[in-house]
């Protein structure tokens, strides 16, 4: 999961970011980032020399360990999916904007190297290194009229842990809201804006391309649409998209202030088709036939989202949300799903694997969250609670079972140029419950970043 929303046989690769050893690749990032800030202070320029200069930009290197407690969930017997419980990486995003050519290039690249500490080393990789462009995009305005072209992380919804009007690119997810890992790419699109007074109109076409493929460039065509108007102090838009397979989907949000200290905010999407796989009613759970799960003509899925924050006595901050998935699988749905799995364990050491192994992959690679349909996020944060030290806290909570996960994570910020943050990571619920069903038990992670701004 580079988010809670992707299959969990990528938990360690991606979602995760289980990275390495701790001790070395870790040590080795510390003394990098310490390095280039040394030079960074030594070759800085006079603010008054290049306050002119077209080109700008901030850089961030980070630097993270992680230690994860292995569960014995149903689709990972004797750690079949290979989950290392020892990782660590390094990785460099740096963020640039040039003005010129008539408007402004906007861009975020991430350069990340990690180590994954596998007891398996002939079926994964240890040392991966990624280039990633998030974003790359050129604006450019004239009169009442916007233009924009290239990758860009576009944001239509309001919701702080998931937003199902984000049409475009899904940038929030419960686990990490915040994207800490900048691991979160942005679409490529040609997008045409009119703004006027307090009005906005989108249009959008961001096709989906093959850019590392033999086959055509432009895989499917879509196109979305945004109307956004301020009635003071309220915030109103109406979404949509088309695609070529005749998928469409539109909603709407909003979101007002009540004086400085209150904020609510709601969502609504309407989906026609269902890109979510189901367990096959045909098949009795207990066969090792496959495929178990299949797409199905399921049509007309609602999401909700309603949600709100409020700020009180010493800065706290108190962020509260509700999510309905209309696409989730009905407790009949989850129960033939769970026992499919309990099925596939009771045969898992017999003499023939192939066809049990084959079950349990597949059962990992349709497990997303959210698997179910209705979900409690909260969250409370203070910015400074003692000596430059902030706290965040936040859940996501299965109301279908009680099952979740819990974040706890203390920062220190030192004179905004670094900071050194921990974050415990934990999971609860039986074996049978979709939290329960997440390879990983208790995670802790170290990390160290350092901020770079030219």
């Amino acid at each position: 999961m580079c988010s809670l929303f992707m299959h969990a046989a990528s938990f360690k690769s991606c979602r995760w970011k289980r990275l390495g050893k701790v001790t070395k690749p870790f040590l080795f990032t510390f003394f990098f980032l310490l390095a280039v800030g040394s030079y960074s202070h030594l070759h800085a320029e006079d603010e008054s020399s290049s306050s002119s200069f077209p080109l700008s930009g901030s850089f961030r290197l980070t630097g993270e360990g992680e230690k994860s407690t292995l569960s014995h969930s149903l689709f990972n017997p004797s750690n079949l999916l290979m989950q290392p419980e020892i990782s660590a990486e390094g990785f460099l995003v740096g963020n640039t904007t040039y003005k010129g050519l008539g408007g402004v290039v906007e861009s975020e690249v991430r350069l990340g190297y990690a180590y994954i500490n596998r007891k398996d080393p002939s079926f994964f990789e240890k040392k991966i290194s990624d280039v990633k462009i998030n974003q790359l995009y050129y604006q450019t305005t004239s009169g009442l009229f916007s233009f924009q072209l290239g990758r860009k992380k576009v944001r239509w919804g309001v919701g702080y842990s998931y937003s199902p009007t984000d049409l475009i690119t899904q940038l929030k997810n419960p686990e990490d809201p915040e994207d800490r890992l900048n691991k979160i790419k942005g679409t490529d699109i040609l997008q045409l804006s009119y703004i006027k007074n307090n009005s906005e109109l989108d249009l959008v076409y961001f096709p989906v391309l093959e850019w590392n493929s033999s086959n055509p460039f432009i895989n499917s065509n879509r196109f979305g649409f945004r109307w956004y108007h301020l009635i003071d102090p309220f915030d109103l838009s109406f979404v949509g998209k088309v695609e070529q397979q005749g998928k469409w989907a539109s909603g709407v949000n909003t979101s007002v202030a009540i004086g400085k200290a209150i904020e609510l905010h709601a969502e609504y999407l309407y989906s026609s088709l269902v890109n979510t796989n189901y367990p096959n009613p045909n098949l009795d759970p207990s066969e090792t036939a496959y495929p178990f799960f299949l797409p199905t003509d399921k049509k007309g899925a609602n999401d909700i989202l309603l949600g709100g924050q409020v700020t009180f006595y010493g800065d706290w901050n108190l962020t509260l949300e509700y999510l309905f998935h209309g696409a989730g699988y009905s407790s009949e749905e989850f129960n033939a799903y769970i026992n499919r799995l309990i099925s596939l364990n009771n045969q898992f050491g017999t003499y023939n694997q192939i066809p049990i192994v084959a079950g349990l992959q597949e059962s990992a690679l349709n497990y997303s969250t959210p698997l179910r349909q209705q979900y409690l996020f909260s969250r409370l944060y203070h910015p400074n609670l003692v000596h430059a030290i902030s706290i965040e806290m936040y859940s996501f909570l299965s109301l279908a079972d009680r099952s979740g996960l819990f974040v706890i994570k203390p920062k220190y910020t030192g004179s905004k140029t670094y900071e050194v943050y921990c974050l415990m990571e934990k999971f609860w619920g039986k074996n049978v419950t979709e939290f329960g069903l997440i390879p990983d038990r208790l995670n802790a992670i170290v990390g160290i970043s350092l901020f770079l701004d030219r």
